[in-house]
């Protein structure tokens, strides 16, 4: 899953090879597990699912876990603007157990047959080079790949031994382990109300009520917050919108926005512990677009009810990396 968002994020739509680094892997796989690391159930602070058939639990929770506890909190925004110090030696702590376990035998058949299919594995690398063409393929492919990997990962913890006294209560494991790693967003409601003086984005009509903050890129297309890829919208809009794209012409304004506002977003967001890169942010975009029209998919516009239509890739003239 990791592999398959970086490839997004890389941009590479040919042949080319990709060279990915164990750090950004790392970035990749906190996201993933973060909320794994919380109590499973509320009525049982102790009961962070284990991930390991062994007696422990896995290396990459017990540094989150660490974490957590030393920046006393949960929000995952909050833990990266904490302490810098902190944040890079869990990375790098996370890093290292990556290129030792799963790297290493993410290839291996049953019989521990090494394949090397996807890339070539060496121990010595602060990066996993990606075979030519296997990016292109990973970031054309991701959406099958997260719902299959999303599936065998809930039936390994579901089956976990160590695990089977949590699941009495009628709680939903799927959805605890991949839909709620949205992290509050409250805190960039000044800063986007300032930039769209108080507007929707969508509508532009003055936000009576709650603003809310929208993925411009929908969650679900792309399941990790990237500062650049919020906007406010009003709770209509946002409602309506759900894991649509919005039409074409919101996305040249919204280019536009991060072209007027792109460095204050930057410096404001960064403060707040959000991912800050903007580059990162529009090829993310470019990409979602991109796959939009090789499927034909619907986009949303405001107005009464919700309002979908085919995207027309003719109206994209400014799609870019």
């Amino acid at each position: 899953m990791s592999l398959s968002n970086l490839s997004i994020e890389s941009g590479i739509d040919d042949n080319r090879i990709c060279s990915i680094s164990y750090l950004h892997l790392a970035e990749q796989f906190i996201h993933l597990y973060w909320t794994h690391a919380l109590p499973f159930s509320k009525q049982q602070p102790n009961s962070v699912l284990r991930q390991s058939h062994t007696t422990g639990q896995i290396k990459v929770i017990n540094c989150i876990l660490d974490l957590q506890a030393e920046a006393k909190t949960i929000n995952l925004n909050t833990a990266r603007a904490f302490n810098k110090q902190k944040w890079d030696s869990t990375l790098k702590d996370i890093a290292r157990t990556i290129k030792t376990y799963p790297a290493k035998h993410l290839q291996s058949a049953k019989n521990n047959t090494q394949r090397e299919f996807l890339y070539h594995y060496n121990a010595k690398s602060k990066e996993i080079v990606l075979n030519a063409g296997i990016a292109y393929c990973l970031a054309k492919f991701s959406k099958i790949i997260h719902k299959l990997c999303q599936q065998y990962w809930s039936e390994f913890v579901r089956k976990n031994r160590h695990n089977q006294e949590y699941f009495n209560e009628d709680l939903d494991l799927h959805y605890f382990l991949f839909n709620q790693s949205r992290q509050s967003l409250n805190a960039l409601v000044p800063l986007l109300t300032d930039i769209q003086k108080g507007q929707c984005f969508y509508c532009h009509n003055h936000i009576k009520g709650t603003p809310e903050v929208d993925h411009f890129i929908p969650w679900s297309k792309y399941p990790i917050d990237t500062l650049h890829n919020f906007v406010l919208a009003d709770h209509k809009c946002n409602n309506s919108k759900r894991d649509f794209l919005a039409e074409e012409r919101f996305y040249d304004s919204w280019l536009i926005r991060n072209d007027d506002y792109g460095k204050l977003i930057d410096s404001e967001g960064k403060s707040l512990g959000f991912i800050s890169n903007i580059q990162r942010s529009e090829t993310i975009s470019q990409w979602a677009y991109q796959v939009a029209i090789e499927h034909s998919d619907l986009v949303w516009s405001p107005g009464t009810g919700s309002r979908l239509r085919t995207i027309d890739p003719r109206l994209l003239r400014h799609l870019r990396g």
